[in-house]
């Protein structure tokens, strides 16, 4: 018979087998959570020497200043409301303010048409007094003429335009002698 020599290394292959076999059955992956537990803690130890939590911590930083920044621009844009209200109540009062002046306005045109009217009328009516007093005295002195051409000057002009009947009596007026021994009357005549 041939005996040979078993020595412990050629069991090894057996050992492992019946580890690797009974880890299985009585729950063997705890090891390997372990492991890879283990293997997380480096790598996080890993990373964090080579700067990902500076990195997270420089992030961090940035997120509250973009808090703070936030915080800043609400309340910006509540002075920006607040800004716009007053523009718009600036707005509602200056129209206000157009429509009573143009109110006013028309009133106080208005009230300088009737000005107008009333003067245009006066010197209606000193010019066909001057020309009834010319016309029945039979002439018409250098002193008429000139008082009786600014009346009419300002009969005819803005803001007067007075047109119709001192039109056609103008030329009737200037046709008369300049004065009375022109126009053939004594002095008894005249008074």
């Amino acid at each position: 018979m041939f005996l040979s020599v078993i020595t412990i290394g050629d069991y090894v292959p057996v050992i492992v087998q019946v580890l690797v076999t009974a880890g299985v059955i009585f729950g063997g992956t705890g090891f390997w959570q372990w492991k890879q537990a283990k293997d997380q803690a480096k790598r996080d130890k890993e990373n964090k020497e080579n700067g990902i939590g500076s990195k997270v911590d420089s992030l961090s930083t940035q997120i509250t200043d973009l808090n703070t920044k936030l915080d800043t621009m609400s309340d910006d844009l509540r002075h920006i409301k607040h800004d716009i209200e007053l523009l718009e109540d600036a707005r509602l009062e200056t129209v206000r303010y157009r429509e009573l002046r143009d109110k006013q306005d028309k009133a106080a045109i208005k009230a300088q048409q009737g000005v107008i009217n009333s003067l245009k009328g006066i010197l209606r009516e000193r010019l066909l007094d001057n020309y009834k007093k010319c016309v029945k005295k039979g002439y018409y002195s250098k002193e008429e003429r000139e008082i009786f051409g600014e009346m009419f000057q300002c009969y005819e002009s803005e803001p007067f335009n007075g047109n119709g009947v001192m039109h056609q009596l103008r030329p009737i007026m200037q046709g008369l002698p300049w004065t009375a021994e022109e126009a053939g009357k004594t002095t008894n005549e005249i008074e």
